[in-house]
């Protein structure tokens, strides 16, 4: 018997349809894509994302026990605020397998999560002319993985995983209701705009398919005034708030955290207009300037001129990209100490641009170019962070040997030389690595998260001013020309070395002033430990590198 598509609430595809979905589309195929995303993991026991050291510290001061050396220079409090889902998962996970296999399956799990939440969207909204899927895929790797902002990437996952869930459950109301009411308050726990992505999402989908209803040309004054008679309007209403209502469990749970959750103290929101521009090239960041800018000018171009090669458009599949893309223009760049709020949206943006395009009309040579040229393309990219994340493996274990010459319990102050562009294209990674000698030595370093009403790690020993938390750990190179002029000359005139048993340099290079009081006990090229001697002997004997 022929299912029909009016047959189904909402316009639905039909179960053949969905049937007949593209091979990668499929329950192996995406199963399949996913463990391939989720490969170069496999090669590194800390993952190389910048602020996933910074993750495992904070995990390891809150499974700090009674007698631990961590308890003594930090507390911990959990509070009710929408930005906790990493530390909550890291917490799960380390009471059974430990910090480091936390640290490691929770960032493995959260980017399965956003890659296979976005094929799952796909295959929910266009099961046939999903040719540009892989291209899709190559925003996994972009900007907010590659950073380590593992909340959002955990809360994106599960925002895309719940809106093709409730796609699929939209014949059950009751389910599918119960569902998002689930799922609302747990994404934005997890956090804040990547859980919001859910509720936008699902109304962008609810509007765009009543305005794929309408005919031809709706937009024109004359045609829209005869529209305005003819249309039934209840019973649009009717079919948006069936599928919006339980939207209001987002509402609440934003209520309840202004409600219960502290006050921040930076509560200043700021627009960075230069840093949305940049963003729209620097998104797909990696290892090579060419490669990753060849990338980002296909994909933009693919998104931007799909139609002249038959991609057609629906406001349905358009509207939810469309949406996150004036959703990045719109909101600040920093809210309430959290920054780079704006351009984490861009790569979701991208991916449901790309995924969403409907190929199915484009005929069938033209459409399976497009789907070999980006698994082409996507393959060569896995490759090449397959192969840096071995780099950055053997980089870790080299930088982490310093911490062999650190006593248990010390109080380590850390600078470490933050990546800039002018110097290289390739990040280094090595942001936040000192964190991990709060996992690994149990001792203090100055790297930690600790914005009141946004982390939940509270420095009890604080050595000196600016130098108890992040970014108090960050110096700069000489040669870029970003207008940050610490270098680690500047730290160190003014760092409280008197008051820390180490200082540790991560490529930093050699200061030009010596300090009596520091005796180098390791060196790595451009990296040095030194021990503090209070009584200022000169010790400074580094080796030439």
């Amino acid at each position: 018997m022929q299912v029909r598509d009016k047959d189904w609430p909402f316009g639905l595809k039909t179960l053949w349809e969905r049937a007949g979905a593209l091979p990668w589309l499929s329950a192996p195929g995406i199963l399949l894509l996913v463990l391939l995303v989720c490969l170069p993991f496999a090669l590194v026991e800390v993952p190389p994302l910048i602020d996933v050291p910074g993750h495992m510290g904070a995990a390891a001061i809150e499974a700090a026990g009674p007698g631990n050396p961590l308890e003594k220079y930090f507390s911990w409090k959990w509070v009710f605020t929408l930005n906790i889902g990493g530390g909550v998962l890291m917490k799960l996970l380390g009471a059974e397998f430990g910090i480091l296999a936390a640290g490691w399956w929770s960032t493995v799990l959260a980017t399965g999560l956003f890659a296979g939440g976005c094929l799952a969207t796909i295959r929910m909204l266009n099961p046939r002319g999903g040719h540009g899927a892989a291209w899709a895929l190559m925003f996994v790797f972009s900007f907010p993985l590659l950073t380590g902002f593992l909340n959002y990437i955990l809360a994106t996952g599960l925002s895309l995983s719940a809106f093709a869930a409730a796609v699929w459950l939209e014949r059950q109301p009751k389910k599918r209701a119960a569902l998002l009411i689930a799922a609302q308050p747990v994404a934005m726990l997890c956090h804040a705009i990547g859980g919001m992505l859910l509720a936008l999402l699902i109304g962008a989908n609810a509007v765009g398919r009543e305005m794929d209803r309408l005919p031809r040309g709706w937009w024109r004054p004359s045609v829209f005034r005869t529209l305005g008679r003819e249309l039934e309007w209840k019973e649009i209403a009717r079919r948006l708030f069936v599928l919006c209502w339980p939207l209001l469990a987002t509402v609440v749970t934003i209520l309840l955290w202004k409600y219960l959750s502290p006050e921040p103290v930076r509560s200043l929101n700021r627009w960075r207009w230069d840093q949305k521009a940049w963003y729209l090239i620097l998104t797909l960041r990696d290892q090579s300037l060419l490669l990753d800018s060849a990338t980002t000018f296909s994909c933009f171009a693919l998104i931007l001129f799909g139609w002249l090669l038959g991609a057609r458009w629906k406001w349905q599949l358009g509207l939810p990209g469309l949406l996150v893309f004036l959703l990045f223009l719109a909101i600040p760049s920093d809210i309430n100490g959290s920054a780079f709020v704006d351009v984490r949206l861009l790569p979701v943006a991208a991916m449901l641009a790309l995924g969403l395009q409907d190929w199915s009309g484009a005929g069938e040579r033209r459409a399976r170019i497009v789907a070999v040229a980006g698994m082409l393309l996507l393959a060569v990219r896995l490759v090449v962070t397959g192969s840096s994340f071995a780099d950055y493996a053997d980089d870790y274990r080299k930088q982490l040997s310093a911490l062999h010459h650190v006593e248990p319990g010390s109080r380590v102050l850390a600078f470490v030389e933050h990546s800039c562009l002018e110097e290289s294209w390739r990040n280094t990674r090595r942001d936040h690595l000192a964190s991990l000698a709060s996992l690994y030595r149990q001792a203090w370093v100055n790297d930690n998260w600790a914005v009141p009403g946004l982390h939940m790690v509270i420095p009890r020993f604080r050595p000196g001013r600016n130098f108890a938390a992040d970014p108090s750990e960050f110096v700069w190179s000489r040669k870029c020309k970003s207008g940050r002029l610490r270098n680690v000359d500047n730290a160190l005139r003014f760092a409280p070395i008197e008051r820390v048993d180490y200082v540790w340099l991560i490529d930093t290079g050699l200061p030009l002033r010596p300090d009596p009081r520091l005796q180098l006990v390791w060196q790595e090229g451009r990296s040095m430990l030194f021990k503090v001697r209070p009584l200022g002997f000169p010790t400074w004997k580094p080796k030439d590198f």
